[in-house]
Formats: C-alpha cells, structure tokens, sequence
C-alpha cells in the first residue's frame, strides 16, 4: 500500500469539474431472482474470496449485466452525499496507439454525451452546488478511472442528476471529433504543467526497474504525440472496450436510505449494456524479470533533488486479502516502524550524513512487489549517507528488535485503533467513500474500526520482540537491489562507487545497536494556584462559552458531537507578524520552517518525548501568520489532559535547539536548486514578495541568507512569543465545559499574568500592493513550453467593510466561471485557469484579486488580453442570474456543511475575543453572501478591476531552456 499511494500520489491524473443536471425519474425495477453470474475479468467484491468479513454497514450488489455497487449510510456530516464511479481499466490498459487515451476519455467525459450538450456538464452540477475541481473531479491511475461528486445535498432531485451524470458517462459519451481536437491543448496543457525533473527521472526509473514489463511504458499521462493526433476512433474503441458494465462500480455514501439509493441505481443503470465483445481476462503487463544481483542506476538532470535509494524487487502479489495477509502486514509494518524510528533518531544527530531516510514497501501496480530504503543526504555526504542509512538496515537485520521498541509502536497502534474504533459513527463520509474505492483497486475488504480493533487485539499476542526479529532476517531479501542514485551531480557517488560501497559494507560485521532508554514525563505540575475566572459569556447562537483568566488567558470552548472521540485545540497568541520587523524577516522564514517540537522540551528530547508518550494521542504544531501565531493539536477526551501539558511543556520550557535548524538547513541547498526549473518554483520563491511589494516577510529569504540563519535569534522570536504573546485559546469537540476547565485550572490558569494587547513594531502593520514596475517578467530554466501568467489587482483588507469582502469573493468565483469557460473550454490554452480573492484581516488596506492559468509562454499575451476583455464586460454590464447562481450556491452550500464539522469551528473562532469584529464576521457571512446582486457584482468589478492598477506577471522560459516535450 505504501508504495501504490506513493504511485498514485505522483502519477495519476485529476480531470475535470462538476456540474448537475435534471431530476431522475424513479422507476421500480423487480429484485433479481438470482445472483448475476460474474463474467470472466469483472469486478470481484474481495469478500466473496476471504475470510475477513465485511462491515455490515456496507450493502454489496452486482445488477445482471455486472455492474456492481456499493452503498454506505453514514450521517457525518449530515446531508452530505459523496458519489463516485469506478471503471476498472486505466492506462495499463491501453494499446500502443492509445497512450494517454484512458486519461484523455477521462476529460471528454465533461465534454458532452447523448444526453447532456458540450459544456453543459460543469454548469448543471454548479447549478446544485458542486464547485468545479473540490466538489466534481477524476482521476486516471494506471489500473482504474474514478468520477467524484461530492454533494452538498441530500434530496432526491440532487443525487438522482449525479446519478444521471454518471449514467451518460457510462454509456452515452459522444466523443464528438470537434470537441476531442478542442480538449486536445487542456490534455496538452496538463502533460506540460506536470513535467518536471522529479516526474521525468521516475519514468526513467520504472523503465529501467521493470523491462519487459508495461508499467514503466504506461504513465497515465501518454504519449504527447498521441494526445495530439489520435483519431476519434482509438477514444471509442478504447471506451467501448473498458467502459463496460462488469468494470463499472457505482459507490454512495452519506446521509442516506440505502432501500432508495439501490433502487435508484437498479432503476437507472439496468439498461447498460456492453458495447464490446473484447475478451477482459487475457490483458497482460508483461513478464516480470528477477534481478538476482545487486545493479546501480543513476539519474543526473538539472534541479533534480539528491536522493539515493535502494529497492528489493519480488513478483506482483495479486491475491486476495486473508486474515493471514494482514498478520503479515502488521509484522512487516511492525519491523519498518522500527527501522524508521531508529533512522530518524540519527538523523536527527549533528553528526549523521544524511537529513533523512526510511523505509517501506508497496505494491507496483500489476508488475512487483518492492521494499525501499530512500535516503536524502546531506550536502557533499553521499557515500557516508547511504553507508550510515544501509547499517542501520543491517543491523535490524542481524539482531531484530528490542522489547522497548515493540512495546512504543505496539502501544501507539492500540492508542490510534482505539481512538479510530471510538469515532466510529461519526467517520467522515469523504474518508468512507475513498477507502471503498481503495478496497476495489487493492482486492481488499471493507473493514470497521471496531473490526480492525478486535483483529488487532486478536493477533497482538503474537506481534513479538521474537517474530518481528525473525522477520527482519528475510524482510529485505528481494531480487537486487537496485542501487539509484539521482541528483542534479552525482557528486562522484556514480555507479561503480556504490557497488563498491555496497559490496564492502556486506563484507563488514555490524555492531549492535546501543539501546534507548524510557524516561519518565516530566511536565504534569505547573502550580497550584491557577487564576480566577474573572468573566464568563455564553454565545448562545453559536454554542461558545468564552472564559477570561484573571492572569489574561482567554478562552472559547464549543462542545459538539459532530465526531466523537476527538477533541481540536488552537493556542493562539496575538501579533504575529505585525509584531515582526522586515529585518527580521529571515528568523520568521525559518521559524516557519522549523518544527517547534523537532527542538525538543527543556528535558526531553523530541525523540524521548514520543518514547515517553508512546501510546498517548497529541500534537505540537507551531506557525507565525499575518495577524497570531498559532500552536495546535489534536487529541481525545482520554488525553486531554496529556495535549495541554504538552503545550505548557512547549510554552514554559521549549529547548529549541540547534540539532532542528540544522537539519532543516542541510535540505534547503537541494530545495532551493530545484526551484528555477519550474515556473511554479520560481512563482512560490517570488511571487508572494512581487505581490506584498518588496516586503521580505512574504515568500522565500535568498537562500545565502536562509542558510546563515542564527538559532539563537530564531528560538529567541519563537520563545519570545510562547513567553508573552497574549493567549487565546480555543477548544473544540467531544468535551464539556466543566472538563475544559478542570484542565484549565492545572495548566494555562497558572501562567503568569499576560498582557492582553499587542504593540506591533515600528512599520510591521503596514503592508503594501505595488503601484510601480507593475509588469514583472520573471525566467525558469525548464522547459520551453512551461510557463505561468499571472495577474492581479488591488482591492483593500477585509475589514474594512465585510459586504464588500463577499462582494469581492462571488466575483473572483464568477470570474473562474469565465476563465475556464474562455481559457480551457473555448481556447484549449490551459489545463489549469483560476480566480481568488485574497483580503488581510491583518494588514490594513491591503488584499488583491488575481487570475492565473499555466499557458504556453508564447501566449502570455493572449491570456492577458482574454483576462482583460471579461474584466471589461464584468465592468459593463451585470452578469446572469445563473452565473451568479452558479458562483454563489456551491459556496453556500459548502459553508452548510462545513458547519457540522470541527474543522470548520476551529478555523473561525480563535481571536473572537482579541478581535470582536470576527465574531461579526462569522455570524454575517451567509446573510452577506445572499445579499449579494449582480449589480453588486458589477460595481464591486468597476471599483477593483482596474486596468492601469493591475500587476503581471509572467514566469517564462529563459533564453537557454532546458528541452522540449518528449512522447
């Protein structure tokens, strides 16, 4: 699994948007009188081929033309609705003269079928409250195509369109030749926004870590020439072969009636009928080769990080999930869990080569079984990374584990098993419809937490200090290794060294490793004379009860039972960069960078805190915005207490030391390299400072002066502000008042006074648009055909009047509208074309409102002119009822749903009682939103878009780019 996320996380391919359409009809169809036979090649449920049982919740059918489905009631959070369609075919699928056909069709699905006119797809899900791209999306992967809809609504007339939607995708795609050559650039577009070194070395890697086989030949995204030129008849032939009904699954989960939804399903999709007679169960990917030796690889490309990697290879297991397999899976999870433990402590090191290293394994899809070691060295350290890394593989091999090291992982397995099997109910649907789909792909079984509860206290007992070091024996003894190396240079460490290195280092006997000892927590007693609560409030509409500490802590706490078992926790302390001068600007990058918690307690390091807490559910998260900085975590009402005196460890006694900068610093040479051979490298180093008008504050520090950065002078800005910042702290969750407050009373009620307000320094609070130089062209060194365009105009802070503010968001959503429709759908010119609005609650004045797309550089021109031409008309004229509708409803319907979540509260209400005017601003914005006209829309686009104040900026190829697309 490991590895088949890694997959899927760089390579598959996300499409198109959503949109909905008109009211299905319900029909009555008669129960099948008997089990549909499966054909040779459909989908299978792994049930029907295990001994691990399902979650009951879960209702299973296959229809008799063998289209399968699955449906799953869960009421978190309420009225939402999740869909999504499965084909199980994707790129691994394709013919030689189809490569890039299964992503391709992906995109022509929104692009008009029998049913539904081209372009009209997008906007009838806008028009139920779908937003293109978070709501309405796909993927292409190398073995399935998934269609997502996420509705915000449950009633009938909603899911039957998405329904619909998937129906016309199933069967009914006109695959119109006009309308494949207009979407030909899009598809173009996102091969050319997705190339960069790091993708361009993996494809290289596969092909050489798996000849003979498909997979290394089969990159969702194709061939660039094919995109360009297939004809109409590979997109059918490809669609009649795979999108067929005993391939398709249909998956709903949500706040729904299972009795409805299968009828609904029964009545619609029925009718499907197979469209080919290809033969499903003779598809092969090639003959896998063992590599019975140990062989280097070497990759060198400009901007390419340094990473040494080995990899074990061993056929593709393609059987059923058993609860066999799964104790296997625990004991091999088991063993890397203890590898990666002791690879992250020496990495951690001042003297360790490398800045970091782990290991695991994964499925290939369809072609190998593979354990990995990767190792990110530090700088000039290659040959004693990968020596240091590979020992410590070696010595896990020679003497196992410890007892004190299966005891850590085996205790934090039970903590998050129990937490998960507690929460239950209350799972998120999102989370619940994705794991179907992962379980279809992977031939697994749906489980509950609580099943997974029970097997794992079941096969605890045998989950030994004995068995994880007899495994360990065998646990990297693949085919290989395959020794790789990839980098922007080698540095000397080429092929022939690391054979030697890995050749000598075999020939070497290894020391034990020396053994951790557990301390004690140290950090349950702060005093014992907590400050009176001096004020206490009820907000009644918004069920928050605000505290106020005689010594100034402040406090909102809303209790909710929108997820059981978790409770959300935000330490805000006021100021934040206001409070931070420009001078300083490079300490605030790198105390950004710098995990707080990296740096250890005053008595503990950090890996002594996660020895000690094993088995304990907390968080230590650390960053400094515009207007608070802000320490957070998550926990559970079990360790509630835990979470706040970990926060009073880190505010009374942060260590902060040297060994976390210094790491951070020994990735940035790397980092920093692969930034100009991208434009969006060089847009995310420079693009922030361009837009906030020199302020180095914004965006990355020069990396000469990153590197030179001081420890001292960033943990005194850190410690400073844990020290004496006024805090507010914000609890959200499975918990009460009275409990809130008990642990209150032993921790943040016995800090000392705090001051209440904050005096930003001199000039901090002050931010500025650019008013000069306002056409910024900017070079990267990759390939010729990348670049990003960019344009933005200056608007004013949020505050300064809240209905402007919403004004200005619907119009940065109808101006997407138009973007996409104009830039992809008319034009072809850009996978990707979006508006935002961007207005500081922090710096007054200051907010913008931008456009971008990734256009061809010789193009830079049209889109600007494109951009201008719809600023112009949103200035002359009102816009439709219907754009606004279809702006405005995803919107609302969003926020509908994000009420009932935990997320959302904890989002809005810290700095509530340091700034009244939030609170404002949380009980408005619907009404605000829904107060909004199209004349409003059109005076909010006279007062901002203004064509003599808008910033471009252009990040091109430079003059001696890189390489052109290759197929």
């Amino acid at each position: 699994m490991l590895m088949r996320k890694k997959l899927l996380t760089a390579l598959a391919v996300a499409a198109l948007s959503t949109t909905a359409l008109t009211p299905l009809t319900s029909v009555a169809v008669a129960a099948e009188a008997a089990a549909p036979a499966i054909l040779p090649g459909a989908v299978e449920f792994a049930q029907a081929h295990s001994d691990v049982k399902p979650d009951a919740q879960a209702r299973y059918g296959r229809l008799s033309n063998g289209l399968t489905y699955v449906i799953y009631p869960n009421k978190t959070p309420p009225g939402a609705v999740s869909l999504r369609m499965r084909f199980a075919t994707g790129s691994m699928m394709e013919s030689e003269a189809q490569l890039g056909l299964a992503h391709f069709l992906e995109h022509m699905a929104f692009n008009g079928s029998k049913n539904v006119p081209e372009g009209e797809m997008v906007k009838i899900l806008e028009r139920h409250g779908l937003k293109f791209g978070p709501d309405t999306n796909a993927y292409t992967s190398f073995d399935e195509t998934v269609y997502m809809l996420d509705l915000p609504k449950n009633d009938h007339e909603t899911i039957a369109t998405g329904l619909f939607l998937f129906y016309e995708t199933a069967g009914n795609l006109t695959l119109n030749p006009k309308a494949i050559d207009k979407e030909r650039g899009v598809v173009l577009g996102e091969e050319r926004a997705r190339n960069s070194p790091a993708f361009k070395q993996y494809v290289d890697w596969a092909k050489a870590a798996f000849p003979g086989q498909s997979y290394g030949h089969r990159l969702p995204i194709g061939s660039t020439e094919i995109i360009a030129k297939a004809p109409a008849k590979a997109f059918v032939d490809y669609y009649n072969d795979f999108y067929r009904p005993e391939l398709t699954t249909i998956i709903v989960a949500g706040d729904i009636d299972p009795d409805q939804i299968e009828a609904m399903i029964k009545a619609k999709f029925s009718d499907l009928k197979p469209r080919s007679k290809r033969p499903l169960d003779t598809l092969t990917y090639g003959t896998y080769g063992p590599q019975k030796t140990a062989n280097a690889y070497t990759y060198v490309e400009a901007g390419l990080r340094n990473n040494i990697q080995m990899s074990w290879f061993k056929p593709v297991d393609e059987s059923w999930e058993s609860e066999a397999k799964n104790f296997d899976s625990y004991l091999d999870d088991l063993a890397f869990t203890i590898v990666n433990q002791r690879l992250e402590r020496l990495a951690k090191l001042p003297d360790t080569a490398f800045a970091a290293a782990s290991v695991g394994d994964g499925t290939v899809t369809k072609t190998a079984e593979v354990v990995e070691l990767s190792v990110t060295p530090k700088p000039g350290k290659d040959k004693e990374a990968y020596q240091q890394a590979l020992t410590v593989v070696r010595q896990f091999e020679t003497y196992g584990a410890t007892d004190d090291e299966v005891a850590r992982v085996l205790a934090n397995w039970t903590a998050s098993q129990e937490a998960a099997a507690k929460g239950e109910k209350t799972r998120n649907t999102g989370n619940i419809v994705n794991s179907i789909v992962g379980t279809l792909g992977d031939k697994e079984v749906l489980t509950a937490p609580s099943q997974n509860l029970a097997f794992f206290t079941r096969v605890k007992p045998r989950l030994t200090t004995a068995a994880v070091t007899e495994r360990a024996k065998t646990l990297f003894s693949g085919d290989g290794p395959m020794i790789a190396h990839t980098a922007d240079n080698l540095g000397g460490f080429d092929k022939p060294a690391m054979l030697a290195t890995y050749q000598a280092l075999m020939a070497q006997t290894v020391e034990k490793p020396v053994a951790v000892v557990k301390k004690a927590w140290p950090y349950e007693s702060f005093g014992t004379a907590p400050a009176k609560i001096v004020k206490e409030t009820v907000l009644e509409d918004l069920g928050v009860t605000q505290l106020v500490y005689a010594n100034g802590i402040k406090v909102n706490i809303k209790p909710t039972d929108f997820k059981d078992n978790e409770i959300l926790i935000n330490v805000r302390f006021g100021g934040g960069m206001q409070t931070i001068d420009q001078a300083a600007s490079v300490d605030l990058a790198a105390a950004n960078w710098v995990n707080l918690f990296d740096g250890g307690l005053g008595k503990l390091e950090s890996e002594e805190i996660k020895d000690t807490l094993a088995g304990r559910i907390y968080g230590a998260g650390f960053g400094i915005g515009e207007e608070s900085s802000t320490l957070s975590g998550g926990t559970t009402p079990t360790d509630f207490a835990l979470q706040m005196q970990v926060f009073m460890a880190f505010i009374t006694d942060a260590a902060y030391r040297p060994e976390a900068l210094d790491r951070l610093k020994s990735f940035l040479p790397d980092y920093y390299q692969s930034l100009p051979v991208t434009p969006n490298g060089i847009f995310t180093s420079k693009g922030a400072r361009i837009l906030h008008n020199g302020d180095p504050r914004f965006g990355l520090p020069e990396k000469d002066a990153a590197l030179a950065v001081k420890n001292d002078t960033v943990k005194a800005l850190v410690t400073g502000i844990l020290a004496n910042a006024p805090i507010e702290i914000t609890i959200v969750g499975d918990i009460t008042v009275d409990q809130a407050k008990a642990e209150l009373d032993k921790t943040f009620a016995l800090l000392p006074k705090r001051a209440e307000t904050v005096t930003p320094a001199k000039g901090a609070d002050v931010v500025t648009f650019p008013t000069t130089n306002l056409h910024q062209v900017l070079t990267h060194n990759g390939r010729a055909d990348q670049n990003i365009s960019f344009i933005a105009w200056p608007t004013t802070d949020f505050f300064s009047d809240t209905q402007e503010a919403r004004n200005t968001e619907l119009l940065a959503a109808v101006l997407t509208l138009r973007l996409t429709e104009e830039i992809r759908e008319k034009q072809g010119a850009s996978y990707g074309s979006s508006a935002g609005s961007s207005m500081s609650a922090a710096f007054k004045g200051y907010g913008y409102l931008a456009a971008q797309a990734t256009v061809k550089p010789d193009t830079d021109q049209t889109f600007y002119d494109s951009v201008m031409l719809i600023a112009a008309d949103l200035v002359a004229k009102p816009i439709t009822e219907d754009e606004l509708l279809r702006a405005r409803k995803p919107i609302l319907d969003r926020y509908d749903v994000q009420l009932k979540t935990n997320g959302y509260w904890i989002g809005v209400l810290p700095g509530i009682q340091a700034d009244p005017r939030d609170l404002a601003a949380i009980r408005s914005r619907k009404a605000e939103l829904l107060k909004v006209t199209p004349a409003d829309i059109q005076t909010t686009a006279k007062k901002w878009l203004v064509k003599d104040k808008a910033l471009r900026i252009q990040v091109k190829p430079a003059d001696k780019a890189a390489e052109k697309p290759k197929s």
